[in-house]
């Protein structure tokens, strides 16, 4: 990401910040491009900025047919406790994973470009509920608009993870860089990236940055005089690992967006040379690799696994203080959740009201053990909540 806009460029990235509606904000962002200078370092940036700008003519023309005619909706809303998209290239299997996995039965043909729109499916693993959505394919050029990028890239930043599907009869590098540079290009990252950099923007006290890290090449200072430049002269500034002032401004544009993802191989039955998924492996070192096959159901069972590592999950059970047993239905949280989590999960007035928790599992050393709301929760704890 550049770091040196012009200031009218700035002035027009306030004036998205600040827009109210898609209508405005598209108006907003349509004036910053034209503000932003055309040369290498601003590439990345306008790339993005036109895929945000074709997401939301596609949201804009969506509300339209709502209001004339009741069309169908496209983005369906989040059900379960994770919502995760498959993304692939035409043929790749997207619809036999969703018929193999969930309750959904889409159409599955031999012909290419079968699914046109977004199909949800609920799968059910290990006691965790993934609304699976199969995005229609993706082609080169989706980042810009081109096909079905808009609805592709508005799924992927709106869910919480992505199976990126491959064809095993296919080039497997060749699917997977298409992907990946597409999702980059639209600001959507695969890769977990060093510095986590979170912006609230307030009515009043400065520019407030709170470091839980490192600046690289940069101090406090710099930063702050960085959203003064931008006219963003109230906000508080959270920055987690380590980061450039780059990421700062990358962040401040709106930024790449990290979501995890588990790379599945489908077709693996016909795959002949298995030297094409180790240099695969290779050149997605950071994703985790499942070779399944929709047709002998091969591999299948490891998805579920791969998913809930990936996205940071705990299931944690609840207990009544006068029963014997939790519930069977697990409260699903992130990793690092607290006692607190689990009872503003269930109800805000248990959790205003919380006085203690007895837990039983792995986080406490004795069964039964009293805590308090601070208390980090584990995978496969059971939880008695007290007010």
């Amino acid at each position: 990401m550049p770091a040196n806009l012009p200031a009218e460029a700035k002035a027009k990235w306030l004036k998205v910040l600040e827009a109210r509606d898609p209508w405005e904000k598209l108006k907003a962002l349509q004036e910053f491009l034209s503000a932003v200078p055309q040369h290498k370092g601003t590439e990345k940036l306008r790339a993005q900025v036109r895929a945000k700008i074709a997401a939301l003519r596609r949201e804009i023309e969506e509300r339209k047919s709502k209001k004339v005619g009741g069309g169908l909706k496209i983005f369906p809303e989040k059900e379960g406790d994770a919502q995760v998209v498959l993304v692939g290239v035409t043929g790749a299997g997207r619809s036999s994973l969703l018929w193999r996995l969930t309750n959904a039965r889409p159409e599955i043909a031999t012909r290419p470009f079968t699914t046109t729109r977004p199909v949800p499916g609920m799968y059910v693993s290990d006691g965790v509920m993934y609304q699976l959505i199969e995005a229609p394919p993706i082609t080169k050029g989706a980042a810009e608009g081109e096909a079905w990028g808009p609805i592709i890239t508005t799924l992927v930043r709106n869910a919480d993870g992505i199976i990126v599907l491959l064809d095993a009869s296919k080039d497997l590098l060749e699917q997977f860089n298409l992907i990946a540079e597409e999702l980059e290009k639209a600001g959507i990252t695969l890769k977990k990236p060093q510095a986590k950099i979170e912006i609230a923007r307030g009515a009043l006290g400065g520019v407030q940055v709170i470091v839980n890290g490192k600046l690289v090449d940069c101090t406090i200072d710099d930063v702050k005089r960085l959203f003064m430049g931008y006219k963003m002269f109230n906000c508080r500034v959270l920055i987690s690992g380590e980061a450039s002032l780059d990421d700062v401004e990358e962040a401040i544009l709106g930024g790449r967006v990290y979501k995890p993802a588990v790379v599945v191989v489908n077709k693996v039955d016909l795959l002949r040379d298995r030297s094409a998924l180790d240099e695969l492996r290779k050149a997605c070192d950071y994703i985790p690799v499942i070779e399944v096959s929709c047709l002998t159901g091969e591999g299948l069972d490891e998805v579920g696994k791969a998913l809930f590592e990936r996205l940071d999950l705990i299931r944690v059970y609840t207990k009544e203080p006068w029963e014997e047993k939790p519930a069977p239905r697990p409260l699903v949280l992130k990793r690092g959740a607290t006692v607190q989590e689990v009872a503003e999960k269930i109800h805000s007035r248990l959790a205003k009201n919380l006085k203690y928790a007895r837990v039983w599992g792995p986080s406490v050393k004795h069964p039964g053990e009293k805590v308090g709301r601070e208390h980090v929760l584990a995978d496969g704890d059971t939880v008695e909540l007290r007010d």
